[in-house]
């Protein structure tokens, strides 16, 4: 089957949803808009299974033909394994998400619009990852960055604008007015990354005079000079890269795009958008491995990140911001380990992190649902009453973030940290004590919304229907058999997943004894251990890990208030300043505009645009004229 048929389903689906939505009534266009992501799943599977060692290339058409810059740029789509996998993911995990929100929107008024918002989404994520040159990868980065706008603020009236009580639509517009607000957060944010984006490619092409990933790749690798460019570049691709992927230090955007619809977050933060940037650095293996400097700090940005996020979900109280933050550490795991040219084991953690993640996610939705909107995980505990089958898959989802034998992110985690060991002992620190921090806030989350007595308002909490409990109960499994794809050789394994991914990108070997390494695995396991026990400690003690940490940790480190008080409250100071101006100071400033656009004001009604008028002004200016030089004839003439 035809690559382009990837995209092309749920662009269809996009254009039908949006050009006759009264087509498809009550839940039409979500099963339309899941069938699409469904079809691409199956050719992404096809594809997959047919797969060559050789990557697959289809060219479209030709793009920007005969530029002034000698450069035929082509619609074209590159299908390695790389590619393969991102594609699985993003329809498989997708499809899933697809098919829960078909009930967990099902009551919402702008239905058919959100599923879509959804298309068009997956659309363009397919796209980034299937594109063989930059250009083209651009635009499906440009094209998840509208997509996320339009999704995280998709309630930009609130959900209860409608509502009878005065209350209730003062509340939804407080909160429309919170949802437009993180929207624009996350455009406008993303903007600042994709200048580097652009910044790098402008280079690149100055460096090698061409775009196309595969040509690029053959001149690097033929030529093997310009290190500094080369260095320069892959610095502002990293730049695109921390953008779209959260990182430090533009990584405030990505806590508030929980703001959307569940199912959004469960998009946007598991298998869509955020991994764009781990996907990046990975198909850029080729100019990274020429770049140590650069690489040295996309994993010194990874770890950094990676600690940042799970000091910030520590104490957080929305049962979706802990899991927001927690995918700002998951991705900066992903970074720490493509910056140290660990590339399989970085995808790997994207792969596994992409199951947990989702089921953690949609977990949460399913108790917010259950709860009548319910977030805050102070008002909860004891769900698993309410809730026996989502509490279950639950928690398979926090015994996978944790690193616990045999759920996946055991396995990815290990090889994260081992590669860390390797190359540098602090990062190892760094990453060993992140993987502590994660099981704790996880183990956190999972007693103050599951475990003791009910603390919450809401009357009659309900399990999760059917349509719900599937893609569950799938994402469950996945994220606890995921891990077996690639169990490391002193477990008895073959390393299946690095030998696949191997044909695309390089493996990272490590060259540490086996003794060393069950050590390494020990210690993880440890960690992961220690801190559910911690979690349960301070969950007996009934403390909610107050105090001077806990309040920095409420605050996210006070990142957010620091951007704002250097660069937003300043910005909105300047704009109320011209504004002042604008309008006038006492009338007086405006009273000096009216006065000088006054002269224009007599004019200006002539200008009327009829022939019979413009005739009119020549006869008189004619007259004035042969008048003026009569007057002056006459007073010439008295004065001899």
């Amino acid at each position: 089957m035809p690559l382009f048929l990837l995209p092309l389903f749920p662009l269809l689906g996009f254009a039908l949803l949006m050009l006759f939505p009264r087509a498809f009534p009550g839940k039409a266009g979500g099963w339309l808009a899941s069938g699409a992501v469904l079809a691409s799943f199956v050719v992404a599977a096809l594809r997959f299974l047919g797969q060559t060692e050789t990557p697959s290339h289809e060219v479209l058409w030709t793009w920007l033909p005969n530029m002034a810059l000698n450069a035929n740029l082509a619609v074209g789509f590159w299908f390695d394994q790389l590619s393969a996998l991102m594609t699985l993911i993003i329809t498989g995990v997708g499809f899933l998400i697809h098919l829960y929100s078909i009930s967990y929107m099902g009551h919402d008024p702008r239905f058919t619009r959100f599923f879509a918002f959804l298309n068009f989404f997956v659309a363009m994520m397919l796209i980034l990852v299937l594109a063989d040159s930059y250009p083209l990868m651009f635009v499906g980065w440009e094209g998840v960055g509208m997509a996320s706008y339009l999704l995280i603020g998709f309630w930009f009236q609130g959900r209860n604008s409608e509502a009878s009580d005065q209350d209730l639509r003062d509340a939804s517009d407080r909160e429309g007015v919170a949802n437009s607000n993180a929207a624009r957060k996350a455009f406008i944010m993303n903007r600042i990354g994709d200048l580097g984006f652009m910044l790098g490619m402008f280079l690149l092409y100055r460096l090698y005079g061409t775009l196309s990933i595969p040509e690029l790749a053959e001149r690097v690798e033929g030529a093997r000079v310009a290190q500094t460019g080369i260095e320069l570049a892959c610095l502002f691709l990293l730049v695109g890269a921390v953008g779209k992927s959260g990182q430090l230090p533009l990584t405030t955007w990505l806590p508030d795009a929980m703001a959307g619809p569940t199912p959004v977050s469960a998009l946007i933060h598991a298998a869509t958008m955020v991994t764009a940037g781990v996907y990046l650095v990975a198909r850029s293996h080729f100019l990274y491995d020429l770049a140590p400097n650069a690489s040295m700090w996309v994993a010194w940005v990874g770890g950094l990140t990676a600690l940042y996020g799970a000091l910030s979900a520590l104490n957080q109280h929305d049962i979706k911001k802990i899991l927001a933050y927690s995918t700002v550490s998951q991705l900066g795991y992903m970074f720490l380990a493509v910056g140290l040219h660990a590339y399989s084991a970085g995808v790997f953690h994207l792969l596994t992190h992409a199951f947990f993640k989702a089921l953690l996610f949609l977990s949460a939705g399913a108790v917010i649902h259950a709860l009548h909107e319910e977030q805050d995980v102070r008002a909860m505990g004891g769900m698993r009453r309410f809730m026996p089958f989502t509490h279950v898959v639950a928690l398979m989802g926090v015994l996978a973030i944790a690193g616990i034998p045999i759920w996946s992110g055991f396995f990815s985690k290990d090889a994260i940290l081992a590669a860390a060991y390797e190359a540098n002992p602090l990062l190892y620190v760094i990453g060993l004590g992140v993987a502590l921090l994660t099981a704790f806030y996880m183990g956190r989350w999972y007693f103050l919304v599951w475990r003791g007595d009910y603390r919450g308002h809401a009357e009659h909490p309900h399990e999760a229907d059917t349509l719900m409990k599937v893609p569950l109960g799938i994402l469950a499994a996945l994220a606890t058999l995921g891990g077996l794809l690639n169990i490391p050789g002193f477990l008895g394994g073959a390393h299946a997943f690095d030998t696949y991914l191997g044909r695309a990108v390089p493996v990272h070997g490590h060259e540490i004894a086996v003794s060393t390494e069950i050590l390494l695995t020990v210690l993880a396991v440890a960690a992961g251990l220690g801190g559910l026990a911690w979690a349960y400690a301070e969950h007996k003690r009934r403390a909610l890990f107050e105090g001077p940490l806990g309040q920095t940790s409420t605050r996210a480190l006070y990142l957010d208030d620091l951007y704002n008080g250097v660069v937003s409250v300043p910005s909105r100071a300047l704009a109320a300043s011209l504004d002042t101006v604008d309008r006038g100071v006492d009338g007086t400033i405006g009273g000096v505009a009216s006065t000088a656009s006054a002269p224009g004001g007599l004019f200006a009604w002539w200008q009327s645009g009829f022939v019979r008028a413009y005739a009119v002004s020549m006869l008189l200016g004619t007259a004035l004229i042969i008048g003026y030089w009569a007057i002056k004839t006459i007073g010439m003439g008295g004065g001899a």
